[in-house]
């Protein structure tokens, strides 16, 4: 089977993130094998199958040999390139796209874990966007342009 955005995940940010990439949704815990071409993930293999997708986002670590990839947020704190914001006890929280870059992989993207809730529902929604955005151009998830990802988002209702 082929898509273009995989989803591989459980819950509410993996659901948010397929909806906004109108990709396919794995649960990670059916992953058996992730095949990695270089700098690229090519496909999933699954007990009853396998599944080849041009972009991915990865919400329960799958894709990464190093675990879950972690960001520190911070009240007040602003980046020239946030994506996801959500109010807190202590005021806004931002998220930067940098934070979502996949180490290492050019085709997937990741939403960091230990975010505040609220933040992790934007982060969800925003980053299923770039997936749908990239796989579309076919570029390394580190060129994308973070003014054009702001822009849809906007357009999508997102406020940043």
């Amino acid at each position: 089977m082929t898509c273009d955005v995989l989803v591989i995940g459980n819950g509410l940010l993996a659901l948010i993130a397929t909806m906004a990439a109108q990709g396919r949704l794995v649960p990670g815990r059916e992953i058996r094998h992730v095949v990695r071409r270089g700098r690229s993930v090519s496909t999933v293999i699954l007990d009853r199958g396998e599944i080849d997708a041009r972009f991915f986002v990865d919400t329960c670590a799958s894709l990464s040999l190093a675990g879950p990839q972690t960001f520190e947020s911070v009240a007040g704190r602003e980046y020239i390139d946030t994506i996801a914001v959500a109010e807190g006890p202590d005021g806004r929280y931002a998220l930067p796209y940098r934070a979502a870059l996949a180490a290492g992989i050019d085709n997937a993207l990741v939403i960091p874990s230990s975010l505040p809730s609220a933040l992790a529902i934007a982060a969800a929604h925003a980053v299923g966007t770039a997936a749908a955005l990239l796989a579309r151009t076919g570029q390394p998830a580190d060129q994308l342009d973070s003014a054009t990802l702001r822009e849809r988002l906007r357009a999508a209702g997102a406020r940043l």
